[in-house]
């Protein structure tokens, strides 16, 4: 198996030019043999086993935050689009679902009050004529807690009482 798909990627580079084609490298010798041992069931020489109490399902931080981030982002355009959505929101759904239920929380702060003591990443403070004191008036990345720690800190964009309309609007 392994030959012919060696074989393969030889063949795809006979399709560019000379100059452009890229020689395979050979591997050193016990880098293979490491290999094969592996693929034979057997433990590598002086490799430490793995150790019996970690867990087999964690998931890395940053990754999940990325995953969260993305189908928080899909969920939000898909609000916006007109007609109907119900196939592609039922398997949204499902997978907000399975997130809640392995502890996954995530919090958009679009139009909560801001207060310097939050724990979020403001991006950029914005004047808006129409608020009455600092709010969230745009969520980039949505916070994320995996069993109530923090893995990903929202960032926002902070919309601020804009002083000169109000002045301007007073008579």
């Amino acid at each position: 198996m392994a030959l012919l798909s060696s074989v393969r990627a030889q063949i795809r580079q006979l399709r560019y030019p000379r100059e452009f084609r890229i020689r395979a490298e050979a591997w050193p010798g016990d880098v293979l043999a490491a290999f094969e041992r592996t693929l034979a069931g057997e433990s590598p020489a002086g490799a430490s086993p793995e150790p019996a109490d970690a867990p087999e399902d964690t998931f890395p931080g940053p990754s999940l935050a990325d995953v969260v981030t993305s189908i928080w982002r899909l969920e939000r355009r898909l609000r916006r689009l007109p007609g109907d959505t119900r196939t592609v929101t039922r398997h949204l759904e499902a997978a907000w679902d399975t997130l809640t239920q392995a502890g996954v929380k995530i919090q958009d702060h679009l139009d909560d009050p801001f207060d310097p003591g939050l724990s979020i990443k403001v991006l950029s403070y914005q004047p808006a004529p129409d608020l009455d004191r600092e709010r969230v008036v745009e969520t980039i990345r949505p916070s994320v807690y995996l069993n109530d720690q923090v893995i990903q800190r929202g960032e926002v964009i902070v919309g601020t009482p804009d002083p000169v309309a109000k002045e301007e609007a007073a008579p």
